[in-house]
């Protein structure tokens, strides 16, 4: 392994936090490349603007693991407004990347996105499973 891999990435994507499915969430939100058939289900637990609990799953590559893992730590426990900052400073980090970690961290804040647009509707009466976003990226790209 190289020397210059960043130890929390590593640990990151070797035990990946937040990882799976809660139980009862108030939203449900997916963030979905139709390109390349990658996903992210993001869950929230959310009341009184505050994260009670996160968690999230993917079929998409090791950086969009990374990439949950990290911001679901980020913002487990937060206020949404604090979430909200938290994922626009992980969008500006990402923005000069290789553009494979662009659409992987879109995917996933897409999908916390799309699980806030669920609780909302759900407030407002929807019996929908989830809210689904396509993104505009595809992970699948070569770096």
């Amino acid at each position: 392994m190289e020397n210059n891999l960043n130890q929390e990435i590593i640990e990151h994507l070797m035990h990946p936090r937040n990882y799976g499915p809660l139980e009862n969430p108030s939203g449900i939100g997916v963030g979905h490349s139709e390109q390349s058939g990658e996903f992210v289900i993001f869950y929230i637990s959310a009341k009184d603007n505050l994260l009670e609990n996160v968690g999230y799953a993917t079929n998409g590559c090791h950086d969009t693991v990374v990439l949950g893992s990290m911001f679901t730590e980020m913002i487990k426990g937060e206020s949404l407004d604090y979430a909200h900052t938290a994922a626009q400073k992980l969008r500006e980090k990402v923005a000069q990347g290789p553009i494979k970690q662009q659409a992987c961290a879109q995917m996933v804040l897409t999908a916390f996105e799309a699980a806030q647009t669920h609780q909302k509707q759900k407030e407002n009466g929807s019996s929908e499973e989830l809210y689904a976003i396509e993104i505009g990226m595809e992970c699948e790209v070569e770096s």
